[in-house]
């Protein structure tokens, strides 16, 4: 496994790209959400340290898992069986915006600010997003070129969420200090972890919702209206 401290300033995650997870589109936000949300922001800029990690596997696509050498399987269902399909090596992943941000969050909790959770809560997600963002870039320097698929998580596509057990294990138990619940759920919660398939003949288009089935998603939501 391959794991790198990263500098705020690689996420280039702006005040604008909160307000669009927020879900404001192309509507102004009000001035106290959008004064809060920049000190917020320039705050936790100072001393977040988000952590990403991967680490490459040689293996093959089979109807509804990845086989790994070594025997090892990944069961990711057919769905996203068929989006890996052409891959011959996978790259296990996992980013975290980190404790330090958990902490956080949990201060903000106990003193029942509900403005301020939420915003912290859009925060760590687009910071883990971030972070992902940059785990790819630093593995397409590994790739040299090489073609590879759009991150896939467990919980998404019908991979089921019981499938961190066995990412967590390859990736050493604990990548970038994240620990994974009896109901495999990530601490810190703003974490994000799964699989990227590489091959020459790997599709490498922007999968979306057509291929989604959580009919809860209020990102689906949003695009329906």
């Amino acid at each position: 496994m391959q794991e790198y401290e990263l500098d705020f300033s690689r996420l280039s995650l702006t005040v604008n790209d909160l307000f669009t997870e927020m879900g404001y589109g192309s509507t102004e936000p009000e001035e106290p959400v959008e004064a809060l949300t920049v000190s917020m922001l320039e705050e936790v800029s100072s001393w977040i340290v988000p952590r990403c990690a991967f680490g490459l596997f040689d293996g093959r696509m089979e109807e509804d898992a990845v086989s790994l050498d070594g025997g090892e399987r990944i069961h990711v269902g057919a769905t996203i069986s068929s989006l890996l399909k052409g891959s011959g090596r996978f790259a296990l992943f996992a980013a975290t915006a980190g404790t330090a941000f958990q902490e956080y969050q949990n201060r903000l909790k106990a003193e029942e600010d509900i403005l301020k959770s939420f915003i912290a809560d859009i925060i760590g997600t687009c910071i883990a997003e971030k972070a992902g963002d940059c785990m790819e870039r630093l593995l397409e320097k590994e790739l040299v070129g090489e073609r590879h698929t759009n991150r896939l998580s467990p919980g998404y596509c019908g991979w089921h969420l019981s499938g961190q057990q066995t990412l967590f294990r390859l990736m050493g138990g604990n990548p970038c200090g994240i620990g994974l619940s009896e109901v495999c759920l990530m601490t810190p919660i703003k974490s994000i972890s799964g699989i990227i398939g590489i091959g020459p003949d790997v599709d490498e288009k922007k999968y979306g919702c057509q291929y989604c089935e959580l009919e809860t998603c209020y990102k689906r939501k949003r695009k329906k209206k």
